[in-house]
Parts: C-alpha cells; sequence; structure tokens
C-alpha cells in the first residue's frame, strides 16, 4: 500500500535527482563551454599591467641609455609587445631613440586538457648593442619556465623588468635606479589565477561535487522514508481483539 510519506519521498526523489542532472550541465555549461579550444589562448598582459611594466623600464632606460621591451608569442589574445617606448610598441623599432636595447621573449603554448602533449614555454633574450644575459638567470627571481607557463602575462612583464639588473651584474650598465627589481628578491606575487591544475580539471571537479550532493540527497531521502516507515508499523500497527470470556 503506498502512502503519503512514501509517495512525498518518491517525488523528492524526482525531482531532487531532475534538479541536481541540471545543476550539473548549467555547471559544464558555465566552466568548460563547447567551444573551439579557447583555454588554449594565452593571455597577454593587460592595459594596467603593461602600462605599469612601461613606467618602470622607461625609468631604466633613461639611466642606462639602453631601452628594455618584451615580446609574448603564441596563441595570444591582446598586445603581444612592449617596451619603455610604450605598449605594443616593439623596442627594437625605433634605432634612432633605442642604438642598443635588450629584450625578452617567450613563446608559451597552452595544450587543450584533452590533448597528450604538455603546455610548454621557450624563453630567451635578445640584444642589440650590449650583451645579452642567458636567460636562465631569470630562474633565480621565481621567473622559471613553469612561471611562464602558469602566467605567461606576468612573467613575461616581470622579465622585462628584471633585465635593468641583470645587464648592471654584467656590469654593461651602472646599478638599476630604484623602482626595479632589487638583487635576489622574488618578482612579485602573480596575480591569483588560477593553476593549470584547475584550468584543465574545473569540469570533473565540479561534477563530482554535484555527484556527491546528488548521493547526500539520496541518503537523506532514504532516512526519511524508512523512518516513516517505522512508524507506521510500529505506532499505527492495530491492537489484537480481546479474547471472548469462557462460559461458566
Amino acid at each position: 500500500m503506498t502512502t503519503p510519506a512514501k509517495r512525498i519521498a518518491r517525488r523528492l526523489k524526482i525531482f531532487g535527482f531532475l534538479g541536481f542532472a541540471a545543476a550539473g550541465v548549467a555547471t559544464w555549461l558555465i566552466v568548460a563551454p563547447p567551444s573551439f579550444d579557447s583555454t588554449t589562448t594565452v593571455p597577454a598582459p593587460d592595459t594596467q599591467m603593461a602600462a605599469a611594466t612601461v613606467e618602470q623600464l622607461a625609468k631604466a632606460a633613461a639611466a642606462h641609455g639602453v631601452c628594455y621591451g618584451w615580446k609574448l608569442d603564441g596563441p595570444i589574445s591582446g598586445a603581444t609587445t612592449g617596451s619603455n617606448l610604450g605598449p605594443g610598441v616593439a623596442v627594437g623599432s625605433d634605432p634612432v631613440r633605442c642604438p642598443k636595447w635588450v629584450e625578452v621573449r617567450a613563446d608559451v603554448t597552452w595544450t587543450s586538457s584533452s590533448s597528450e602533449a604538455a603546455d610548454s614555454a621557450y624563453i630567451s633574450i635578445a640584444s642589440a648593442g650590449v650583451p645579452a644575459p642567458p636567460a636562465g638567470r631569470l630562474d633565480r627571481f621565481g621567473l622559471t619556465k613553469s612561471a611562464f607557463i602558469d602566467e605567461p602575462d606576468w612573467a613575461v612583464c616581470q622579465g622585462a623588468l628584471a633585465l635593468p639588473l641583470l645587464l648592471a651584474e654584467d656590469g654593461s650598465v651602472p646599478p638599476a635606479p630604484v623602482g626595479t627589481l632589487a638583487p635576489g628578491a622574488a618578482a612579485g606575487p602573480p596575480p591569483s589565477a588560477g593553476s593549470d591544475f584547475w584550468r584543465d580539471r574545473w569540469m570533473y571537479v565540479s561534477g563530482a561535487a554535484v555527484l556527491l550532493a546528488l548521493a547526500v540527497l539520496t541518503i537523506g531521502i532514504g532516512w526519511f522514508e524508512r523512518r516513516h516507515e517505522r512508524t507506521r508499523t510500529t505506532g499505527g500497527k492495530p491492537k489484537p481483539p480481546a479474547k471472548a470470556a469462557a462460559p461458566t
């Protein structure tokens, strides 16, 4: 016999399942929408980041007589170059104002989560009129290959800010002016954007959270149904009829 408690529990199960299924689909569409691998697009420095970097590079260029800049290659969204001459202006584009220049270059490739290939980054330092320091010396500022892969926009700007210091260490220019990186200092904290782990796995983590919530709901409904069934069978059981007295 179907009781009201059973009917309520059954409806809760159906609506709960449909609700969480819809939430799961919505989460998937938001976190990992069907697209043409948009997550493989490498971000370029935004306007604020580029302007702040240009301001510091301009101070170093005025003190040293050497121009400094950056170049970011790969599937980029936004401006890929910048220098003390301005955002989007390549450091070697004006030989009159910049006969001597140094540029940090990063070629970053992000692969989709379905690809077997790993993300990659190739870092180099090019120059004209002054010796180029080895790109490997950027590592001690925290500007490793992994940093360029995880935060390419931040890393390439910090790499450009490290150039005056590297030239000063080689004796090619006077010590870097105040405002650029200090010897042995970290390159500053990167933006709090998601790491490569979250970029590739948000869809799976969200799906797992939905399934866990669905499991908790199912357990709760089952407990509710069993509790009401037990109450009905124990509290609502009719009493047996009294025996008739034996005739005397």
